[in-house]
């Protein structure tokens, strides 16, 4: 899914007292998130935020890996965890190292 399509919620791994059932964990859901899925979770990014769509496509990829760094970083969020959600976004997909497991090619290389 497109990252304009894409809500991202967490709970850091730090509030287990907080939210035991999340603590720890990130999904990535297709906006709107009509199952209300995200309210499970403290934190939200993505399109769940409506600055996201007035961003430049550049200022739009930046934020996705600012938000990963955050997740992992910041709020304890097991690198490999995020990974395997994020790789749900396209744009991440395809922006990560092409040899990462899930890596994508956005335009395929032509095969001679």
């Amino acid at each position: 899914m497109k990252q304009t399509e894409a809500i991202i919620a967490w709970t850091p791994a730090r509030w287990s007292e907080l939210k035991p059932e999340t603590a720890g964990q990130v999904v990535v859901l297709p906006a709107p998130d009509e199952a209300g899925v995200a309210k499970r979770y403290v934190m939200r990014a993505g399109a769940s935020s409506s600055a996201l769509a007035g961003l430049s496509e550049e200022a739009r990829i930046a934020r996705l890996f600012i938000d990963f760094q955050t997740l992992v970083v910041r709020d304890g969020i097991d690198p490999q965890v995020a990974h395997r959600a994020f790789l749900a976004i396209d744009e991440y997909r395809f922006r990560i190292a092409p040899d990462t497991e899930g890596a994508e090619f956005e335009d395929p290389p032509e095969e001679d």
